[in-house]
């Protein structure tokens, strides 16, 4: 399942949570190990570029995606999901920039025609001058006052609102008009680097100016309220399914693709309805059955990049037999990282000792990445000397200490197999060094409670990046900006360092960018020395389309319009 949050920074999938990337580098030279990826021969797009007067006008692309939205405003708090936020609006939102092969973000001139930053006395000021032909499907013009409503919704200031995050907006001052209403002059605080990330897109004020309709007047697609090369035209709750169509009130290029279909259905199913042409794209396909069977159909192209998503532990340091940073050391030397790959991984095209993963924030081959996880290699004597050291004593198969054993309860997400496949693993490595581990049966559709709740010892799941790998430190590892006492709402470890509170503020204000990726490798350094959460692998996006299918496909960060996807000639 991919139910997830995103924003500028990070995504929460069930079975998979997603953190970003930046500039990951092409590296040259062919593929050592034969015909499996390796983190580093994964290229950075597969997606069969191919200009428009070679792809078909009509047609209808029919997509997968986990979960049905029951709202439409992906910057509320409970509607910040993959499924909207970056699949279904790519379609029919405001996608105000590109990202790049490379990541880089620059304006979609469908919305922006051009941006301009100023900084003086360390105050940042961005100008954008707007496209005049981009309106809402209402037919309004999109203006500064769309602009000016959506910072005031996500702004924090005005706690009936509730939006996803306030990062980004709570740095701005103020969001006032150019000299028409299509320039906007937004002014900051301090500098900002990652400002983009907070504009990716923009809402209709009539959609965000109070409240009420901020929070609960998104419960159906109001067509007027979207600005994209397509329209919604249908939800089908019976089937699970979202029709939209070409838009006729779209400004830019014409939609070459008549109609889109998004149907709602878990991973399993979605590689036999490919299989079976029933649909016409299977993602994310990350077990080998599901690659196997995505195989089989007679025109099947499967395309495949690096990806940003990354499996992961998360520890809860608050709870009893894990409060103590020694024990989460000495467990983390237990715990056998490039088995539980090689296991999770099995029968997949990829190395997975090419996988294994050593940053919190960057890719292998990213700029900025470095491999900082050196004091948690896989050595299971150091782990039970640190236990020894922090009191826990072997007593017949477990450890115990003042008449309790060491016991570590592991939600595992039923019917997420990573999930069973590496609490069984865990648990395996555990009794090697006399840790008791529970297994915990967890529904899968609780995940988001039993993180919030913080009612987990330890948990795996996925995060999922985006184009911003610095864009918001404070969001899964740092205390809330209202109080340094609160860990965030996405730390679910509940750990606040206080090294890491005095280097957020510079990482998210150092506009050097070398210095930038310094300063977050140095919190990338105490988080793996506090032991919050660990890194597994990195995934390879594996995705399976038709062969003539065009301007669609995997990729680390690049995106494609819309309106340029569709079928060879």
């Amino acid at each position: 399942m991919r139910k997830t949050l995103t924003t500028a920074v990070a995504a929460l999938a069930v079975g998979s949570l997603v953190l970003t990337g930046c500039g990951q580098k092409n590296r040259s030279g062919g593929n050592q190990n034969g015909d499996k990826t390796t983190s580093a021969s994964a290229p950075l797009a597969a997606l069969n570029i191919k200009p428009r007067d070679q792809v078909k006008d009509g047609g209808t692309l029919r997509l997968a995606i986990s979960t049905l939205p029951t709202s439409w405003n992906p910057m509320h708090i409970d509607n910040n999901l993959v499924d909207l936020d970056s699949i279904i609006w790519q379609f029919i939102g405001a996608n105000n920039f590109d990202i790049a092969e490379d990541g880089t973000p620059k304006p979609n001139p469908n919305y922006i025609e051009s941006a301009k930053v100023d900084t003086k006395d360390g105050k940042q000021v961005v100008t954008l001058h707007l496209n005049p032909k981009a309106t809402w499907n209402s037919g309004r013009t999109i203006d500064y006052t769309d602009y000016q409503a959506t910072w005031k919704s996500s702004n924090g200031e005005n706690d009936e609102f509730l939006p996803s995050t306030t990062d980004g907006f709570k740095q701005i001052t103020s969001v006032e008009k150019g000299d028409k209403n299509t320039d906007v002059v937004i002014k900051y605080k301090s500098t900002y680097p990652d400002w983009t990330a907070t504009w990716r897109n923009v809402m209709p004020k009539e959609g965000v100016s109070d409240p009420d309709t901020f929070n609960f007047g998104w419960k159906k697609p109001n067509p007027d309220w979207f600005a994209g090369p397509f329209i919604p035209t249908k939800v089908d709750q019976t089937s699970k399914t979202l029709t939209v169509k070409r838009n006729d009130k779209w400004w830019g290029d014409k939609a070459k693709l008549d109609t889109v279909t998004f149907k709602a259905m878990d991973d399993a199913a979605k590689t036999k309805a490919f299989a079976n042409k029933e649909i016409d794209v299977a993602d994310t396909i990350i077990t080998k059955d599901g690659y196997e069977t995505a195989k089989k159909r007679d025109d099947a192209d499967m395309r495949a990049a690096g990806s940003l998503q990354w499996r992961h532990f998360t520890f809860n340091t608050k709870s009893a037999n894990l409060s103590n940073k020694d024990v989460r050391q000495a467990i983390v030397k237990g715990i056998n990282r490039p088995a539980i790959a090689k296991s999770d991984l099995a029968g997949m095209p990829v190395s997975p000792d090419t996988l294994m993963l050593g940053n919190h924030f960057f890719m292998p081959g990213q700029a900025g990445y470095r491999d900082n996880s050196a004091d948690d290699t896989y050595d299971p004597e150091a782990a039970k000397k640190g236990l020894d050291e922090a009191g826990w004593k072997m007593q017949g198969d477990y450890r115990i200490k003042d008449g309790k054993t060491l016991t570590i309860n592991y939600a595992e997400l039923t019917g997420v197999p990573t999930s069973g496949n590496e609490g069984a693993l865990f648990k395996q490595d555990m009794a090697k060094i006399g840790v008791r581990v529970n297994l915990v049966n967890t529904p899968a559709s609780d995940m988001e409670k039993v993180l919030t709740n913080h009612s987990f010892d330890v948990i795996a799941f996925t995060w999922q990046g985006t184009p911003y790998p610095m864009a918001n430190v404070r969001q899964i590892y740092g205390a809330t900006a209202a109080d340094s006492t609160q860990p965030s709402q996405s730390n679910f470890s509940q750990l606040i360092d206080p090294e890491v509170e005095k280097l957020i503020p510079k990482v998210d204000t150092e506009s050097d960018v070398s210095k930038r990726r310094e300063l977050a490798n140095q919190v990338d350094k105490i988080i793996w020395d506090d032991v919050m959460t660990l890194p597994l692998y990195r995934r390879i996006s594996f995705t399976a389309v038709p062969k003539n299918l065009a301007n669609f496909g995997a990729a680390t960060f690049q995106t494609v319009h819309a309106e340029d996807i569709g079928f060879q000639k």
